[in-house]
């Protein structure tokens, strides 16, 4: 899926490179992210999840800290360790490049998450590509609107 592309209304994911395309190396994708979006708070089984910001700002929570994060900074979720993002700027979409080590299929789960799929598919395929949703999103732990 090298070059594939998830569009939602507040965000859009490019994907630059797979599992399938780096031999289970790396993945990478590029985000633009809206106002308001981003995952629930959940933990990667085997993955190290790293953010570097291009541009614009993104709030993200490691653990129990809450940082946020300007071009140019980067942070890295260990395997096992709750995170999540938002960007809490309603006047500018951050860009970020997000990389994924080992590279296992993650851009199935983004797929799947971005299209709306069901909470049935969604806890499927959290099973198969180890992801646990421990938590809610920081939007709304912050309670933006």
């Amino acid at each position: 899926m090298v070059g594939g592309r998830v569009v939602r209304k507040d965000t859009e994911s490019i994907f630059k490179a797979t599992g399938a395309s780096t031999d289970g190396r790396f993945e990478m994708m590029v985000l633009d992210v809206g106002y308001c979006f981003g995952p629930p708070l959940h933990v990667h089984e085997v993955q190290e999840d790293t953010f570097f910001i291009v541009n614009g700002v993104l709030t993200a929570q490691i653990g129990d800290e809450i940082i946020e994060l300007k071009e140019g900074d980067f942070a890295t979720a260990p395997p096992g360790v709750p995170h999540t993002f938002t960007n809490t700027n309603q006047n500018e979409v951050a860009r970020v490049v997000n990389v994924m080590t080992p590279g296992i299929g993650f851009d199935h789960y983004i797929a799947g998450a971005m299209s709306g799929a069901e909470p049935a598919e969604m806890a499927r395929l959290g099973k198969e590509y180890g992801v646990t949703l421990v938590g809610p999103s920081l939007a709304e732990k912050l309670d933006l609107h």
